[in-house]
């Protein structure tokens, strides 16, 4: 109680300095937002790791080298400045404002690049089973965090703009032509994938001669947009 009293009196005397007031509560709120981003990173991620590291998986390796839990708590001290930023005295409702969209955008694109970080797991130890030389799944992998990184850009956009992201595509969609155009390699290239991989046409250690682009050896990895061959000289 006496500690309560003691905060109190100090509140008390602070909003007589409404910018000291201010600036007190606002590290504050920094302080707290550090104190829940180390909980997060030092002690919850290592006990994690810790419980990955005892699990007698072949793919323990893979796990322990993509932290896919240490970017996942990115959004912890960005969760306490979201809700946290309104408490703050003596700011202006446009900045509050401000903070809370930006906190949230960055909640969004952390959650995009942990399911990525989660993909590239997945292909990881799928690349692990021998039909994966026959049936890689990168290009369609790569896709998906296209398509993945397109709605996290649209919700960040609506976001800041206050609009529903079904609202952006219906105003994107006049721009449909110009995207294409914008992004014709991307595509092409997307459609090139897919046809590799559905109709089989090549398979990573296949050998493959095409003296135009200086390619003559082994298919080592097929991507969205490239094919990579391992030259008999071991360039690429």
């Amino acid at each position: 109680m006496d500690f309560l009293n003691f905060f109190r009196d100090i509140r008390g005397e602070l909003s007589q300095y409404p910018w000291l007031e201010m600036l007190v509560s606002l590290t504050i709120l920094i302080l707290f937002a550090a104190i829940a981003n180390f909980i997060a990173k030092r002690i919850i991620v290592r006990g994690v790791r810790h419980l990955v590291t005892k699990l007698k998986s072949p793919n323990q390796s893979i796990f322990a080298q993509h932290s896919v839990i240490k970017k996942f708590a990115n959004i912890v001290p960005a969760v306490v400045i979201m809700n946290g930023i309104a408490t703050v005295p003596h700011l202006s409702p446009k900045f509050i404002a401000f903070v809370e969209m930006a906190a949230q955008a960055f909640i969004f694109l952390t959650l995009a690049l942990t399911v990525s970080e989660l993909l590239n797991i997945f292909n990881l130890i799928y690349q692990r089973n021998p039909k994966s030389r026959n049936k890689p799944i990168k290009g369609y992998l790569q896709l998906v965090k296209l398509i993945l990184f397109v709605v996290c850009g649209l919700m960040i956009l609506g976001t800041f703009l206050k609009k529903d992201v079904f609202t952006l595509l219906a105003g994107f969609g006049a721009m449909a032509a110009v995207l294409m155009l914008v992004f014709q390699n991307t595509i092409l290239s997307l459609v090139a994938s897919v046809q590799i991989a559905s109709y089989d046409m090549v398979r990573i250690g296949d050998w493959i001669e095409m003296p135009s682009l200086n390619a003559d050896g082994d298919v080592i990895d097929i991507s969205l947009h490239t094919v990579t061959v391992q030259n008999f000289d071991k360039t690429y």
